[in-house]
């Protein structure tokens, strides 16, 4: 909220973290670390967070991409994380190898789009 971002896109973006930090407890193999900090990409203000773990690592080309508009009964209740993640954040990048994870996110002030 100091960035001056909706409460919605705050919402979306502790949503992401959330999930970025349980995948990051299930599969990262320990203690991991968290960033969040206001940042400015292409003089743009958003809200930047990484979730490090140190983990097997994975290939993110071949992690699971869930739909969203799978029929919610039909739909598996695991594999969902990184889906979220990608559908609230407006960029997402994840670096994986192994003994180390991140993934990192930005959420861009409303205004700034």
């Amino acid at each position: 909220r100091a960035l001056g971002m909706h409460q919605t896109r705050v919402e979306a973006a502790s949503v992401a973290l959330v999930e970025a930090c349980l995948n990051a407890m299930e599969h990262g193999g320990g203690p991991g670390v968290v960033r969040v900090q206001g940042d400015s990409r292409d003089s743009k203000p958003c809200l930047s967070i990484e979730v490090e773990d140190h983990g097997q690592g994975f290939d993110p080309e071949r992690a699971p991409r869930n739909s969203s508009t799978k029929v919610l009964g039909s739909a598996s209740k695991r594999g969902w994380g990184l889906t979220l993640i990608r559908e609230l954040m407006d960029e997402v990048q994840i670096q994986s190898e192994p003994g180390r994870t991140v993934v990192a996110m930005r959420k861009y002030v409303e205004s700034a789009q």
